[in-house]
């Protein structure tokens, strides 16, 4: 199965240098993934920890104050730990954040079940009516579906 976890931050970075208003967010995830736009755009890249529900605070703010914030951590930690934040903070108020699930389809498996939720992620941000954008379940060309979620002017989740 492929992992999209490294190639999504290589698609991105063209977005980065065309719009100043694009950071990243990380959720104490991305080590290795993340270098080069971490190279590139020092100020514009953040690790806020193990702060999920905070985090998603966080990126609606940075989006009220004109940013367009990319929030990447473990899809379960997205699903389960901060999606009254995603629905209330983000969604309710019809804002452009992105989130990005890394680990989709149980990839840290080894991590044990706190580190995994099948594809619950899926009907969870169904539930609250994120756009969801799912390479593991759609034919579309993956960097289309990364162009499409990052360029669409509402929040979106893709699950890497």
């Amino acid at each position: 199965m492929a992992n999209f976890r490294k190639d999504i931050i290589d698609l991105m970075i063209p977005h980065f240098h065309r719009d100043k208003r694009y950071v990243l967010m990380l959720g104490d995830m991305g080590f290795g993934a993340v270098d080069e736009i971490t190279s590139i755009f020092p100020n514009r890249v953040f690790n806020f920890g193990i702060i999920e529900q905070g985090a998603a605070g966080i990126a609606a703010g940075m989006n009220l104050a004109g940013l367009i914030p990319v929030y990447y951590t473990i899809v379960n930690f997205i699903a389960f730990r901060a999606i009254e934040q995603v629905r209330n903070d983000v969604l309710l108020q019809g804002l452009n954040v992105k989130f990005i699930g890394t680990g989709a389809e149980n990839y840290f498996h080894r991590l044990g079940p706190s580190h995994t939720c099948d594809n619950l992620d899926v009907e969870i941000m169904k539930l609250i009516n994120m756009d969801i954008y799912d390479p593991y379940n759609s034919d579309q060309n993956f960097q289309d579906m990364v162009d499409s979620w990052i360029n669409s002017p509402k929040a979106g989740y893709i699950r890497v």
